[in-house]
């Protein structure tokens, strides 16, 4: 059975995934002036306030796993979150991103 912190890790990485993947999309579009182009823009902006808002509500848990806010969120630099962060990769060395 999965548990509620699993599946909030796994949502967390659907979403951020998906933002990437319309990003990429965005900067390699052959044509950056056009409506399709500018309407992607419009969803990324609603796709990252919806991954800030997730974030904000399981913050606890996803910085305790050593999860940060995306790189594109809007959030503001939190302390906690960082030492959960850094405590996380203590515990763990061998998970911690490469550069």
């Amino acid at each position: 059975m999965i548990t509620f912190e699993n599946r909030v890790r796994y949502e967390y990485k659907m979403k951020t995934s998906r933002v990437d993947t319309l990003v990429r999309s965005i900067m390699t579009h052959r044509d950056p002036k056009s409506q399709e182009a500018k309407d992607a823009s419009k969803f990324l902006d609603v796709l990252i306030t919806e991954i800030d808002r997730f974030y904000e509500a399981n913050s606890d848990l996803l910085s305790k796993k050593g999860k940060r806010p995306h790189p594109r969120s809007r959030l503001p630099e939190n302390k906690q979150w960082n030492e959960n962060v850094e405590k996380y990769y203590e515990k763990n060395s061998r998970k911690r991103p490469r550069k």
